[in-house]
C-alpha cells in the first residue's frame, strides 16, 4: 500500500471510530490497531489524533471557506450558494455523527473556520432572501437552506453515500423552487 493509501485508510478507519467511539474515547491505538500497524507507524503518517480530525476536515473546510468567499464577495447568485451548501453537506456526512457526539470535535472545526456556523447559516440565508427581505422572503430562504441540506442528505442515503448528479441537480432545483414567490391565485 502507497503512503498516500495508507494515509486515506487511516482516515476511513478514524471517521469509523471517531463516529462510534467519539473523537474522545478513539485512541491513537485503536485507530493503528484496526489499520493492523503500530502507533509509531501511524506516527508517521499523522503527528497526532488532532491531525488526524484535521484531515477528516479539509474537505468540509475547504467547502465552507468557498460559501465565506460568495458570501463575503456579495456575487455569489442563491444557486451558487445552495450548490456549496449541497456540496458541504455531501462531503460531510459521516462527520456530522461525530459532531454531534463531541463537544471537542465540535471546538476543533468552530477553531478552523473564521465565523461561527450560526453567523454563516445567518448570513447565507440573508443572501438567500435577497435584500430587504420581507418575512416570507426569510421563510422562503430559511426553507430552501433547510431543503438543500435534507435532500442532500437524503439522496446520500438512497444512493448508499454516492451523491449521483442527477440527485444533485434535483436537490438544487428544489432548493432554488423554495425560493421562488408563490404564484397568486387571481380566483
Amino acid at each position: 500500500m502507497s503512503p498516500v493509501d495508507t494515509k486515506q485508510r487511516i482516515l476511513e478507519i478514524a471517521a469509523e471510530l471517531f463516529a462510534r467511539k467519539g473523537y474522545t474515547g478513539t485512541t491513537i491505538a485503536d485507530i493503528a490497531g484496526e489499520l493492523g500497524t503500530t502507533t509509531a507507524a501511524l506516527y508517521y503518517h499523522f503527528p497526532s489524533k488532532q491531525a488526524i480530525l484535521v484531515g477528516l476536515l479539509a474537505g468540509p473546510i475547504g467547502g465552507y471557506n468557498r460559501l465565506l468567499d460568495g458570501l463575503d464577495s456579495g456575487e455569489s447568485t442563491p444557486q451558487d450558494l445552495l450548490s456549496a451548501i449541497i456540496d458541504i453537506c455531501a462531503d460531510s456526512r459521516e462527520l456530522a455523527t461525530i459532531f454531534d457526539r463531541d463537544p471537542t470535535a465540535l471546538a476543533m472545526i468552530d477553531s478552523q473556520l473564521p465565523r461561527s456556523s450560526a453567523e454563516m447559516t445567518a448570513q447565507t440565508v440573508a443572501a438567500l432572501a435577497g435584500p430587504d427581505p420581507s418575512r416570507a422572503a426569510l421563510i422562503r430562504a430559511n426553507a430552501a437552506l433547510a431543503g438543500a441540506k435534507a435532500a442532500t442528505i437524503a439522496a446520500l442515503d438512497l444512493s448508499g453515500g454516492v451523491l449521483l448528479e442527477a440527485d444533485r441537480a434535483e436537490v438544487l432545483a428544489a432548493a432554488l423552487r423554495s425560493l421562488a414567490e408563490p404564484v397568486k391565485s387571481t380566483t
